[in-house]
């Protein structure tokens, strides 16, 4: 009795592998999908009945924000020195508006697990990954004066130097204008939930949605200089200044919710 109980038992597992087996990468899928990270493209396969692996990309056109006003945090005194130093006699900066370029790209790589096996409910782990860069911030006018400003900054003390003020930064600028840039972490651990299917079952195709966050760590910012680009330190100033840039360099989460269209190739 005890040993037709084991055998029977061996039979009934192997039977279950050899059925879970049969089930992997045994379909492929595909799909397009719109949403916060942009557009995007994907294939998918199943690697059990509860679990299925996604891969494909996500890009966010490039888009500009423009004309934001920002100040030149300059005194009196610092550009009567100004003045003195560099021979320059032109106006000093008010109006200083800035450019905003948003690039991004990313590779993902998916896992959906299926809690039940009749519901398209699922949960969702995996990774971003792409480029660093998230923002090219540059100005777009008062051109000499930068210049000027640089030649100054050269001849003294980094406390006493001249530059925009964007948020919390202080950007010093490299010549006719000062250029600055966002950066999060390339890889982006993802979390998240959704409804829906990469490889539909009773249909060619179907439509999903998943709901998220990236993990993009604390953002940085970066300015442009003869040496490369430079970290730039956090000034606890505590203005309004920057607007777009400054909300964009205190996000360490970015929220997903992508609507997808997804099909079955086989």
């Amino acid at each position: 009795m005890k040993k037709s109980f084991i055998i029977a038992c061996l039979c009934t597992i192997c039977g279950t592998q050899a059925h879970a087996e049969s089930n992997i990468f045994n379909h492929l899928g595909a799909g397009l999908e719109v949403g916060t990270t942009g557009i995007g493209f994907e294939v998918a396969a199943p690697i059990t009945d509860y679990v299925q692996v996604r891969a494909g990309m996500a890009i966010m056109p490039s888009f500009k924000v423009k004309d934001i006003k920002v100040n030149v945090n300059v005194d009196d005194r610092q550009w009567s020195e100004l003045q003195t130093v560099t021979g320059y006699q032109g106006d000093r900066p008010t109006n200083v508006k800035l450019d905003t370029k948003v690039t991004k790209a990313d590779f993902k790589l998916l896992f959906d697990v299926f809690p039940f096996r009749k519901s398209s409910f699922h949960v969702t782990a995996g990774f971003y990954a792409g480029k660093s860069q998230l923002l090219d911030v540059y100005t777009t006018n008062n051109a000499d004066a930068f210049q000027a400003i640089t030649e100054y900054n050269e001849m003294v003390d980094a406390t006493d130097q001249i530059g925009v003020q964007v948020g919390d930064y202080l950007l010093t600028p490299n010549g006719e204008r000062v250029r600055g840039f966002v950066k999060v972490k390339g890889f982006k651990p993802y979390v998240g939930f959704g409804f829906g299917r990469a490889i539909p079952k009773k249909t060619r195709l179907a439509f999903a949605f998943d709901l998220g966050v990236q993990f993009w760590s604390t953002p940085k910012f970066f300015i442009e200089q003869q040496q490369g680009q430079v970290e730039v330190t956090k000034q606890d100033v505590g203005n309004d200044d920057g607007g777009f840039v400054k909300t964009m360099s205190k996000i360490t989460v970015y929220p997903c919710l992508n609507f997808r269209l997804t099909g079955r190739i086989f």
